[in-house]
């Protein structure tokens, strides 16, 4: 027995032992160098988390309400009056609900799993690509991953993309894991991470889809027929995960559930193929807030193409490396023999370049309804194809044309990150300079082979923090200026004028005030939170608009507070019957009215009615410069108002 129990004591000294030093087979300098990325990437996520605030209030007020109400909590209502809920699934929700839950509603702890999930994402895409690529490889993919602005400003804040792309990358592992076993778990899981991906952010999550379908069906070396039963069951795996809130949402009676924000026709299934699939992608129907852009904002209409994501609105995103991408896919495509040699590296170069690609063609030609963060999609798979390039091109023997190809590579990619970089106002004028030139030395040294190996690793080492620097500073900006509304944007504002960055400056000032309401959401004043804090027995504090408006009354009230008409203020609830059935009832106290809101084209019909009936019923006050209507007033029980 004692010979057993220092058998065990010893195997776990040794275990505790590999994960500071790694694997006897492993480079001795990879184990310290990913720890190192790992604190890094933590510090960058976790470092001043609270400083964004609420971040996206419209999510913010949805955890809220979660932590305060269980049916809020399962439908992901917007209130814990249930009126209606967010325009997406709940599946990220829940996770910041439960830790809001344990550790009490603070933004901190809204932030702190968004936080988690980036570091854990930078995790798997090294460990997608160690086992079957070289150590440089996979930890290159993974810096590239983590210093991405657009990945640091969404690891630090509560929209669903974190979740999602964990998800994302999770199953990207598990189908490059599927192929190396021959084994039908890895790819039934990769289907249900994939449908639970699904579940955070719906058709968007789905992008990966036909590039890792196309690996595992190309790279595995199971029988034709097992590998279609293979995809059989992913794909029902996919569907259970996926499908299983919504058909439960669409089968309860509206009545008894909330309103499926977002939804023309309160459905989960037409939220699904509408507002965040199809109406996405296309934009058939031109949105008329968009007309009230100036003209030389307005960079939906014109930009679409493929330069898109390297003009002046979403370059600082995810753009650094996107033309070392680029080069770095044709780099694939001339190695592409040597990678098929070994299926787990045929099915990641396949998942990844496809992945990439698929993305990137959306991402430069969908319409109207791309927001800038939706770059944050592309970043894996671009960690992942350089990953995967830098080891086709050092893995064998590095000729004179290939030290040529990898110089130029260097160069133009380091040109592109210094022009984004000096497009943001308030860098210092040399550094940008300073980075092409420290690029140029190292890609100098590496084109014609040094006479000492030393300086050809100094050289490689001096290229690759030419080209990370920008983009990390960036994320350092990020770290340290406060982000808010639904559309954060990563990098101070440009110095070009005509950019969504200066408009949305502005909106957040106010200019114009219809814009901060819907991007951005009002602030209540001491005063006018006092007064609708006020003990009642309503089950509504108060009604208002748009939904980050509500948000930010409800969050600074801690009372449920009912956003008409949803988001946007365009969606068909409540009716006007329906809201005076709860006002009657005595269930919402005081309506404050908005009326640059009310004055944006095509808001829901519902809504001025609402405003029309309360505004002709009711007495009102200003409060804090917001005009309140009192609808508790015995005026309620007028006939024919």
């Amino acid at each position: 027995m004692t010979y057993k129990a220092d058998d065990i004591r010893i195997r776990s000294l040794n275990g505790l032992k590999t994960i500071w030093t790694g694997r006897p087979q492993d480079p001795v300098w990879e184990r310290p160098a990913l720890l190192i990325i790992l604190a890094l990437n933590a510090a960058l996520n976790f470092w001043n988390l609270g400083i964004n605030g609420w971040g996206n209030a419209y999510y913010g007020a949805a955890v809220q309400a979660g932590s305060m109400d269980w049916k809020a909590y399962f439908f992901g209502s917007l209130d814990w009056g249930n009126s209606t809920t967010v325009d997406k699934p709940p599946l990220s929700l829940w996770i910041m609900g439960l830790s809001v839950r344990l550790f009490g509603l603070s933004p901190e702890s809204m932030m702190a799993p968004q936080a988690a999930m980036g570091v854990l994402t930078t995790f798997l895409i090294y460990a997608l690509l160690r086992k079957n690529f070289s150590a440089a490889a996979a930890i290159g993919a993974a810096a590239v991953f983590f210093t991405s602005p657009i990945i640091t400003l969404l690891s630090r804040y509560n929209n669903p993309d974190p979740l999602m792309l964990l998800l994302m990358v999770a199953a990207a592992y598990l189908v490059v894991r599927a192929v190396e076993s021959s084994r039908l778990r890895p790819i039934v899981w990769a289907g249900v991470f994939l449908g639970l991906a699904f579940m955070t952010k719906q058709l968007q999550a789905l992008l990966c889809v036909p590039a890792l379908g196309i690996a595992f069906f190309s790279a595995s070396q199971l029988p034709m027929w097992r590998r279609l039963g293979a995809c059989l069951a992913c794909l029902a795996a996919m569907l259970a995960s996926g499908a299983v809130w919504m058909i439960f949402v669409e089968l309860i009676p509206p009545s008894a559930r909330p309103f499926v924000g977002g939804s023309p026709s309160n459905s989960v299934i037409q939220l699904t193929l509408g507002y965040n699939g199809i109406d996405r992608v296309i934009s058939a129907q031109e949105d008329p807030t968009i007309q009230l852009v100036p003209e030389r904002f307005r960079s939906e209409e014109s930009d679409a193409g493929f330069l898109r994501l390297f003009n002046g609105n979403f370059a600082q995103e995810a753009s650094w490396l996107l033309i070392i991408t680029l080069f770095a896919c044709l780099a694939i495509a001339i190695k592409w023999r040597k990678l098929m040699a070994k299926p787990g590296q045929l099915a990641a170069a396949i998942a990844s370049t496809g992945w990439f690609l698929t993305t990137y063609s959306l991402l430069s030609f969908m319409g109207n309804g791309i927001h800038t963060y939706y770059a944050a999609t592309m970043v894996p798979p671009m960690a992942l194809v350089i990953g995967v390039a830098v080891d086709a091109l050092t893995s064998s023997r590095i000729t004179a044309p290939l030290r040529v190809y990898i110089s130029v590579t260097g160069i133009i990619g380091a040109a592109f990150a210094a022009g984004i970089l000096n497009s943001g106002s308030g860098w210092p004028e040399f550094l940008a300079p300073g980075i092409l030139i420290a690029a140029c030395i190292g890609a100098a040294l590496i084109a014609i082979k040094p006479p000492l190996e030393l300086i050809d690793r100094a050289a490689v080492s001096l290229l690759v923090l030419a080209l990370l620097a920008p983009p990390a500073l960036v994320s350092v900006y990020n770290v340290a200026t406060p982000h808010g509304g639904s559309n954060p944007l990563s990098g101070p504002t440009t110095k070009s004028k005509v950019t969504m960055s200066h408009y949305l400056a502005g909106a957040s000032e106010g200019e114009p005030l219809w814009a901060q309401e819907l991007v951005y959401g009002l602030d209540p004043g001491p005063a006018l939170v006092a007064h609708l804090s006020e003990p009642s027995t309503c089950r509504w504090a108060a009604a208002t608009y748009p939904g980050q408006t509500a948000a930010k009354y409800q969050l600074a009230t801690s009372k449920p507070i009912m956003a008409l008409s949803g988001f946007m203020g365009v969606d068909p609830s409540p009716t006007l019957q329906q809201f005076r059935s709860e006002v009657e009832a005595g269930h919402i106290c005081f309506l404050v009215w908005q009326q640059s809101h009310l004055d944006v084209p095509a808001r829901s019909s519902t809504l001025n009615e609402i405003s029309d009936w309360v505004k002709t019923t009711f007495p009102s006050e200003v409060v804090d410069g917001a005009t309140v209507y009192d609808l508790r007033s015995s005026q309620a029980n007028i006939e024919g108002k």
